[in-house]
């Protein structure tokens, strides 16, 4: 036969257990006599231990009641200021985007575009103006 752990033991003795798990248990009482036991046992320790602890504490101690405080949203207001800071960031630069297309492209100079091809085998270690080139021009 399974006997009960000592978790579900001691929310029995608490009166912690569910109604349908305390059934469960009390019908596993009945029939086992160790569980029996070992519960009657685990409650005489408790009482024990309750009885000493009352024995260390004073009874005259007062103990002021327990408030808690609420807290600041300064979390609410740093989101506002991010999002206010994000949304400006993003106004500002969709409005340069806008002005700067609406600008007419500046002239470019009007220089003859040309395709290099190298007579001689390139050579990596020659300044530019070294080397051997044919201008082909490109129709661009």
């Amino acid at each position: 036969m399974k006997h009960i752990d000592e978790i579900t033991i001691q929310k029995y003795i608490d009166n912690e257990l569910s109604p349908e798990e305390r059934s469960i248990v009390e019908m596993h009482l009945t029939e086992c006599k160790e569980c029996g036991e070992y519960i009657e046992n685990q409650r005489v320790f408790v009482d024990k231990i309750k009885k000493s602890l009352d024995g260390l504490v004073p009874k005259n101690d007062f103990v002021p009641e327990f408030h808690i405080t609420p807290r600041q949203t300064k979390s609410r207001t740093l989101r506002i200021a991010l999002i206010s800071s994000i949304t400006t960031a993003c106004a500002i630069l969709l409005t340069f985007f806008i002005i700067k297309g609406f600008q007419k492209p500046e002239p470019k100079d009007n220089f003859e575009i040309y395709d290099f091809i190298t007579i001689e085998e390139y050579d990596a270690n020659k300044p530019m103006t070294e080397q051997l080139f044919t201008y082909i021009e490109n129709n661009i």
